[in-house]
């Protein structure tokens, strides 16, 4: 025999086999997750995941945690439609007193306007909808049963469209109103169909109708209602009056009304909820699994982010060390400075030729000899750069747009391209050389530095005039740094890690699966 599933805890829950408290656990822990949760990247289905994260968030925040917590709140029956449908004035004639400001400038309902009985009001004032609402307390509002006039859901304002859906998520019942000239319309249509699938309790009024196109238009309507599974909803036409200010004649929505009065009162609005509950769970537990795939993909769509990330560096990576190691980055203005420098007479000629250094009168010699391999430093300082610099730019570019084709085109600006600038990283380089460097004979320890940046860099007279000198380890040991400093610098441009730090926690998958297992004791057989 299945578990009894008693009522007083405001929702449709088997406490035999979960506590209220648990599922209130469950559920808080699973809107903080949503509401945290990353999908950042484009992967198949993404957008529809980024809209099922924000409902079912909305739905548990708005809707199921303030039942599970207070049985006393009243069922929320939200009125919403397109724009113009009527929403303001229908409730207002269905109340038979003005409650929600309406006219003929569009969108009126800019604040929703929540109406409850005055029994009801302090249930409803720590519901989280009250912070998004005005609400009016009216006696002609049946107890147990709250009604929302809720935003245009085409409204041009995105802020309204959010907030009619968000209302939408907190509620029992929607009423859906629409006209003769707009129930075809994408956004509210679409709106309903999503509402569809998620099992939401829905009715229908088609609203301000002119007798002359009545019978082709209720038709249409009732046709595109079934092939959404609506046929048994029920179904409200409120005729046309032509231009009208003021409540609608009773007629005209007295059959609404009535229907309104048999769903109040306590025992009557309890049942609806219930009605709704026995659609939420399985609807619930299978949206948590959507989202857990979601995050899978995201998982997936990440690694393949770090890897392109790791590609994009590959090339200029390898072609630096290859430079390094053959001596290709003195090339140009540095070996024509060295040339100059080393040629008969100059300040570097006995360091070409392998002769005695020596310091001349004064020290003047050595002096113009540092001066000299300063100078080329300097040349290979600005070379190296300028190659880093034009790499740094090609990458981070390319990754760029690499991001921005997988979606994370705002946090590439955050995340790529703040490494060291090429002028920094290679000064670091070439002071840590010149800090390391011991004086030899006829050379301090300053200018023997430079020479083993030149050295380093594979200007070839430098090369043998260090060997000459008994520097080939120093050279050897600065070469390779060389090669770390500059794709160090490339790499920091596109950090490892950057593409996964846009993913969600690799648990998160696994969280979500484990709470739509614990929902499925709250799943009747054959609602899977």
């Amino acid at each position: 025999m299945p578990p009894s599933r008693p009522q007083a805890d405001g929702l449709d829950v088997p406490s035999t086999v979960i506590s209220r408290g648990r599922l209130i656990d469950v559920l808080s822990d699973t809107v903080r997750d949503l509401e945290a949760l990353p999908l950042t990247l484009a992967a198949d289905g993404v957008d529809d995941a980024r809209r099922l994260r924000a409902s079912v968030a909305g739905q548990l925040r708005d809707h199921v945690l303030p039942r599970l917590e207070d049985a006393d709140v009243p069922a929320v029956v939200v009125v919403g439609g397109s724009t113009g449908a009527g929403k303001s004035t229908l409730v207002n004639s269905v109340l038979g007193t003005e409650v929600s400001e309406a006219g003929v400038l569009r969108p009126t309902t800019r604040v929703p306007v929540l109406v409850v009985n005055p029994e009801d009001a302090s249930a409803l004032e720590a519901h989280p909808v009250s912070e998004v609402v005005q609400t009016v307390v009216c006696e002609a509002q049946p107890a147990g049963l709250a009604l929302i006039d809720a935003s245009d859901l085409d409204s041009v304002q995105a802020d309204n469209r959010a907030l009619a859906a968000r209302l939408l998520e907190a509620c029992d019942l929607w009423l859906f109103v629409t006209t003769a000239a707009r129930y075809g319309d994408h956004t509210p249509w679409a709106t309903l169909e999503e509402a569809v699938s998620r099992g939401a309790s829905i009715a229908v009024v088609l609203n301000r109708v002119p007798a002359a196109v009545l019978s082709e238009v209720r038709l249409d309507l009732v046709e595109r209602l079934d092939g959404l599974g609506l046929a048994g909803s029920p179904f409200f036409v409120v005729p046309d009056v032509g231009p009208y200010e003021g409540l609608l004649p009773a007629g005209s929505v007295r059959e609404l009304r009535d229907w309104m009065q048999l769903l109040a009162g306590r025992h009557r609005a309890a049942g609806l909820v219930r009605r709704a509950d026995r659609e939420l769970w399985p609807a619930l537990r299978h949206d948590l699994l959507a989202l857990a795939d979601a995050v899978d993909a995201q998982g997936d769509a990440g690694r393949r982010l770090e890897q392109a990330g790791r590609d994009i560096l590959a090339g200029p990576c390898d072609a630096l060390r290859a430079d390094v190691e053959r001596g290709g980055l003195a090339e140009g203005a540095p070996t024509t400075r060295w040339v100059s420098h080393a040629s008969a007479g100059g300040p570097l000629a006995a360091l070409a030729t392998g002769a005695r250094l020596r310091g001349g009168w004064f020290g003047r010699t050595a002096r113009a000899r540092a001066q000299a391999l300063a100078e080329v430093a300097d040349d290979l300082r600005g070379a190296l750069a300028l190659r880093l610099s034009a790499d740094l730019t090609a990458v981070t570019e390319e990754a760029r747009t690499t991001w921005s084709e997988a979606g994370a085109t705002e946090h590439a600006g955050r995340l790529l391209g703040h490494g060291p600038g090429a002028h920094e990283a290679v000064t670091a380089w070439v002071e840590g050389v010149v800090s390391t460097a011991a004086p030899v004979k006829g050379m301090e320890a300053q200018a023997v530095g430079h020479l083993l940046v030149a050295a380093a860099c594979g200007l070839e007279g430098a090369r043998a005039a260090a060997a000459r000198l008994g520097l080939a380890e120093a050279v050897g040991d600065a070469r390779p740094r060389l090669a770390e400093a500059l794709t160090a610098a490339l790499e920091a441009a596109v950090p490892a890690r950057a593409g996964l730090s846009l993913v969600p926690a690799p648990d998160l998958a696994a969280a979500l699966r484990l709470r739509a297992g614990e929902l499925s004791v709250l799943v009747r057989p054959g609602d899977q």
